[in-house]
């Protein structure tokens, strides 16, 4: 991977020889990198790292100097573009009614205000269920992804390095399962060979699958939503004080602002599921990265030792590059683990 260093008005300084890169691709959240240099390399006029053949462009936010026997290095790290969006705040109150995808994008059009070269692209074409939602004092990229992430779709900022322009774009990867015929399928599994150095985990214990959204006023009067993802079934249920989101009459219709209440259910029920998780390292035959599947692609896998069988999303890709040597680890499922989520499957 050949990295551009760009200075604060994203003119090329030089490329960047290195020693070592990880760049860690995020499909729900926002990625982030990390390379060593030689301090000899480094200019500090650079502050973005640019790569044609990747849509991240990295903003350089950390710079520390180490002195070894083998000479000085210096290690920059940040994350990716779409952290600027991070410098604006959704205030004041946005109040959203439409299809997700089709709101956060007027979201980022109302709330993006002075940041330098950004344009907003269209929403996808594709017809999504409308809902409402409102927002006070979120940071913007934190909100989209937040919302996003319900109908698993993603944000992105692209840097346009010929017209000098930032596209941030709503986005989703392409259906590779077995199901659909529109794309080639891609299956990861023991039987295709390409489960290498597996990590395969399946968690229940916090699951909940219906809430009980509490708004604003109190008692009898108190406004009420529910947000059932128990398709009938048994109710695991989970309450959600939200008497932050108010009703305003002018802004909103009461429909509106129940539909919004349960919304906020759905936000709330991502981080009480069925935590279905697998990381691997790509193997190096079998489909490809980058031309038979990438970030956000949804794909099978199955794990025959703990009878796991899924379609789940590429959530992370982390591509570490070292003595001439590419890596990549991938990790697939609808929500992420965190490393204390994940210590705690450890028995």
């Amino acid at each position: 991977m050949e990295l551009l260093a760009l200075d604060s008005s994203f003119q090329p300084i030089a490329y960047l020889p290195y020693f070592n890169l990880q760049w860690t691709r995020e499909y729900y959240k926002i990625g982030q990198f990390s390379v060593q240099v030689a301090a000899a390399s480094y200019d500090p006029a650079m502050a973005y790292l640019y790569n044609a053949d990747r849509p991240e462009t990295g903003i350089i936010q950390k710079v520390e100097l180490t002195e070894t026997v083998k000479g000085r290095f210096v290690q920059l790290s940040g994350y990716f573009l779409e952290a600027i969006l991070n410098d604006k705040a959704v205030y004041p109150t946005y109040y959203a009614n439409g299809s997700i995808p089709a709101t956060v994008v007027a979201m980022l059009r109302q709330y993006k205000d002075d940041i330098p070269l950004l344009t907003v692209a269209d929403a996808p074409a594709e017809q999504a269920d409308e809902t409402s939602w409102q927002e006070t004092g979120g940071q913007l990229a934190d909100v989209a992804y937040t919302k996003l992430q319900t109908v698993q779709h993603s944000l992105r900022c692209r840097y346009d390095y010929q017209a000098g322009i930032i596209t941030a774009e709503v986005w989703q990867g392409l259906d590779r399962t077995q199901e659909q015929t529109a794309n080639p399928f891609v299956t990861f599994s023991d039987g295709f060979g390409n489960l290498t150095e597996v990590d395969a985990s399946s968690d229940r214990s916090n699951y909940k699958n219906y809430a009980i959204v509490a708004g604003q006023d109190q008692e009898e009067n108190r406004k009420l939503a529910y947000a059932d993802l128990s398709g009938g079934g048994y109710k695991r249920v989970l309450f959600v004080d939200a008497s932050g989101e108010r009703w305003d009459p002018e802004e909103q219709t009461e429909a509106e602002y129940l539909a919004g209440l349960q919304q906020k259910g759905l936000d709330e029920l991502l981080n009480y599921q069925i935590i279905q998780n697998v990381d691997i390292q790509a193997a190096s035959s079998g489909f490809e990265y980058l031309q038979d599947w990438d970030l956000g692609d949804k794909v099978d896998v199955i794990v025959e030792d703990i009878g796991l069988a899924m379609q789940a999303r590429i959530v992370t890709v982390r591509e570490v590059v070292k003595q001439n040597n590419h890596t990549v680890e991938i990790e697939l499922g609808d929500k992420k683990l965190t490393d204390i989520q994940k210590a705690r499957l450890i028995y």
